[in-house]
């Protein structure tokens, strides 16, 4: 009985795992896959416990290539989180008898240590066909900095309508009951590595033209290094300006996009724009989402301001500058002109050196007379730039003595004073008075001495940068001409289109209604001419299109240019070609020349075609039976019977040969018998006398 029992038990198992089309493969036939195979077991359910239905360990996938595939990207800082990716072409075959539907599990780990919880997919699979493209994310955090490994512990296949859960991982023995892939899971040799960084930095690394690195002026070159960006993604590089008080952002302008390397990391090269925010502001970088940003600022135009003080025999000026190239010495000389083209005076030299923040103050004495100006100059890796202050001409003079006027001997110093000295006696005794004399003993008051005036400082206005012309920012793009050839067009109207174009304002001014050009012509040298458009005001960063209409004369024909202008400079104009031809116009001369060569050739054929010859019999005998025709006036006349033919023929009209109604040979003509039909000529003659009859009526 018990042999019995084992017999059935040992056919069922087998039935089973039939059912569920767990064959065992050869595991030298099978496809290339992760380490380990998968064990099909009925999960323990309550009361019942776990149940084996394979009975040997079985392939992860059925074909050569099962395109097992895991990856991972995203973010390479602390603090962030990465995205780990597992894909599975063609896996295990769940059922070979049976559609299922169940979740795919997939369990990642990271450096070794299983995430909490696996990551489900969902399938629906026919009868025998493996379980296919399946893909699996999983949000991997990034706690720490160094290098990682990403790796897939397993996946298990549940199917709950068959109490069938299908365990694939890394396990490579396969034995029912004991050590399996159900029992003792081991991890798969999947894996992808990626390293992180502590935080998310852009460092700037080389700045052309510059002897520091947080300071940059229009048309340096920047060299930027970016690290703990997303892995392989696009980013962008913006120059932002200082934020305004109480603003909720600057204004930023980007300069340039890059791709980062697989870990993250990037290296940059950009140019500072003409139209860059100027002052103390930041350099950032962004992937969409992580942004890192670093202290930079534009220089403006280097400006110096001046004030002049009076010496003795000399001038001495104060500069004061701003925006001038940080930690770099300007040289300050006198020149006989206003351009160092000119002579250097005897003036010395003054060198003094630049803060970091682009400043300097410095004292240039001016004692030659010949000094007209006072040039700063500040030497660059491959230029140069500097400023001009013109003095104001007057050199020295401050602080002179005052000489006193010559006395001539004996002359009283005092004789023109009304008012008396003190050493002066006056007595009324006696009448007389004494004086101090005039002797060498007399006490001479010296002239009251006059103070000299205060240095009054030469305040001089601060240079104010040249304004560029506003309409030198005008840029103009997307120029076109819209429209369609009209039905008069085709046949020689004159064409009309709009000519349509955008004009922004790249500058930092408002621009006030800039001027319009725009001609047509068949020369590439065409000038543009002033045109009624109106473009209106446009504040930076502002667009205005722009609409002209255009019309060619009649008949145009062939490729015409369209230039045009905005403003005055190379940025505002533009040039397009437009091409008509009027090919209605084209058709009608083709049609008419084709009909004419058609009636041509008519004609010549009419012409070469001979007239039909008759039949005239050679021996002068009468192509018209007599006999016929005598017996058939007879009957006409009442004098003999009616004629009676023995076969039917159309007569045919002179020059066209006749058509033999019947395909009986024409039967001998007996004597008296007519040739023509006489009932057929009988009924035309009727209506030949009716005709004439109603004629003459």
């Amino acid at each position: 009985m018990r042999s019995v029992v084992r017999a059935l038990t040992a056919l069922l198992v087998a039935a089973a795992a039939a059912s569920y089309g767990l064959v065992v493969v050869d595991p030298a036939a099978a496809a290339a896959s992760p380490a380990g195979g998968c064990w099909a077991y009925r999960p323990a359910l309550d009361p019942a416990p776990a149940s084996d239905i394979s009975t040997a360990l079985e392939p992860w996938t059925t074909v050569a290539d099962g395109g097992f595939l895991l990856e991972s990207d995203g973010a390479t800082a602390v603090g962030r989180t990465r995205t780990a990716t597992a894909t599975i072409a063609s896996g295990p075959v769940i059922s070979s008898t049976d559609d299922v539907t169940g979740t795919a599990s997939f369990l990642f780990s990271l450096d070794g240590q299983p995430l909490a919880e696996p990551v489900e997919v969902s399938f629906d699979v026919e009868a025998g066909d493996p379980v296919e493209d399946l893909v699996a994310e999983a949000a991997i955090p990034i706690a720490a900095a160094g290098a990682h490994t990403v790796g897939l512990e397993g996946v298990s296949f549940d199917v709950p309508a068959e109490s069938l859960r299908v365990a694939c991982n890394g396990q490579e023995t396969g034995t029912p009951g004991g050590t399996n892939p159900a029992t003792v899971p081991e991890p798969t040799d999947l894996t992808t590595d990626f390293a992180a960084v502590a935080a998310s930095s852009a460092t700037i690394t080389s700045v052309a033209d510059q002897a520091v690195l947080d300071t940059a002026r229009p048309g340096d070159v920047v060299t930027v290094a970016l690290a703990g960006l997303a892995s392989s993604a696009p980013a962008s590089l913006r120059l932002c300006g200082p934020s305004a008080t109480g603003a909720t952002g600057a204004t930023c302008l980007t300069v340039g996009d890059v791709v980062t390397e697989p870990d993250g990391t990037a290296t940059a090269t950009l140019t500072v724009p003409g139209t860059a925010p100027v002052g103390a502001g930041t350099l950032r970088a962004g992937d969409g989402v992580t942004e890192v940003s670093t202290p930079f600022a534009v220089l403006g135009v280097q400006l110096v301001a001046a004030a002049e003080k009076l010496g003795v025999d000399s001038t001495t000026v104060t500069l004061t500058g701003t925006g001038w190239d940080p930690t770099r010495p300007v040289a300050i000389r006198g020149y006989a002109g206003t351009s160092s083209s000119t002579a250097a005076t005897a003036d010395p030299t003054v060198t003094v050196a630049v803060t970091a923040a682009g400043g300097f103050t410095a004292d240039f004495e001016v004692a030659d007379k010949a000094t007209k100006s006072v040039i700063v100059d500040q030497a660059r890796t491959s230029s140069h730039i500097g400023a001009v202050y013109l003095i104001s001409g007057v050199i020295g003079g401050a602080g002179a003595p005052v000489e006193e006027p010559p006395v001539d001997e004996g002359e009283d110093p005092d004789a023109n004073d009304p008012t008396p000295d003190a050493g002066d006696e006056t007595t009324d005794s006696g009448g007389t008075s004494t004086d101090a004399g005039t002797g060498t003993d007399t006490a001479v008051v010296p002239p009251v001495e006059i103070p000299l005036p205060e240095d009054v400082p030469v305040v001089v206005p601060t240079p104010v940068a040249p304004t560029p012309d506003a309409t030198e920012d005008l840029a103009v793009s997307e120029v076109r001409l819209d429209g369609q050839a009209t039905l008069s067009e085709l046949f020689g109207g004159s064409p009309r289109r709009d000519l349509i174009f955008l004009v922004e304002n790249v500058g930092a001014q408002t621009v006030t209604d800039p001027v319009v050009r725009v001609a047509v012509g068949r020369s590439d040298d065409v000038e543009p001419q002033l045109v009624d458009a109106e473009v209106g005001d446009l504040d930076p960063g502002e667009q205005s299109v722009v609409t002209v209409p255009l019309e060619l004369p009649m008949a145009a024909f062939g490729g015409y240019r369209v230039v045009g202008q905005v403003g005055d400079t190379d940025d505002g104009a533009f040039a397009l070609k437009w091409s008509t031809y009027p090919w209605g116009l084209f058709a009608l001369n083709a049609v008419a020349l084709g009909l004419l060569g058609w009636g041509v050739q008519r004609r010549l054929g009419l012409r070469r075609t001979p007239a039909a010859a008759l039949d005239v019999p050679e021996n002068g005998e009468a192509v018209v039976d007599l006999a016929a025709a005598d017996a058939w006036w007879a009957y006409r006349n009442g004098t003999g019977p009616r004629p009676v033919p023995d076969a039917t023929v159309a007569v045919a009209s002179a020059g066209v040969a006749t058509e033999v109604l019947s395909t009986e040979p024409p039967a001998p003509v007996d004597s008296g018998d007519a040739v023509v039909d006489l009932d057929a000529a009988e009924s035309w003659w009727e209506r030949s006398g009716a005709k004439s009859s109603r004629n003459a009526s």
